[in-house]
């Protein structure tokens, strides 16, 4: 009985460090920061001779410093399978942050279909998702 319970009092410490132990590993994938909400847009600010910039501005997502523009495009509303990326500086002192991102190889005289969303330096999501928007690409002679 006496060696009962030394062996039983290591085996819960030993049970409350695993416990601990997976608990932080739960806590460290939470992201640091809150989702952001989109505030204007997503809009095309510009088409050209085969690209577009979209832009949009969402509140500052807080987290890390850097941060990425994300559109996914394509010709079909349902497979959005291109994308395009843009890094971006987060100001911590500005209550909003601005994206724009360029797309570029467009074909003219083409219907394009894009959302846009952004993401921390380390690829946590903002919690920003646009709905589906549309633009139309103009002829333009190669």
């Amino acid at each position: 009985m006496k060696r009962f319970f030394p062996t039983f009092a290591v085996m819960a410490i030993a049970g409350l460090i695993q416990w601990r132990s997976a608990d932080h590993l739960v806590i460290a994938a939470v992201p640091a920061h809150k989702a952001a909400k989109l505030t204007a847009g997503p809009e095309l600010e510009t088409a050209a001779d085969g690209l577009a910039i979209i832009r949009w501005t969402i509140a500052n997502p807080g987290g890390t410093d850097l941060h990425y523009g994300i559109v996914h495009y394509g010709t079909d509303s349902k497979k959005l399978d291109q994308v395009a990326k843009s890094p971006n500086r987060r100001n911590p002192s500005h209550p909003d942050m601005n994206f724009r991102v360029r797309i570029m190889g467009l074909n003219s005289n083409t219907t394009y279909y894009y959302r846009v969303e952004s993401a921390g330096a380390t690829d946590v999501s903002d919690g920003v998702s646009s709905p589906v928007r549309t633009f139309k690409t103009t002829w333009f002679m190669r």
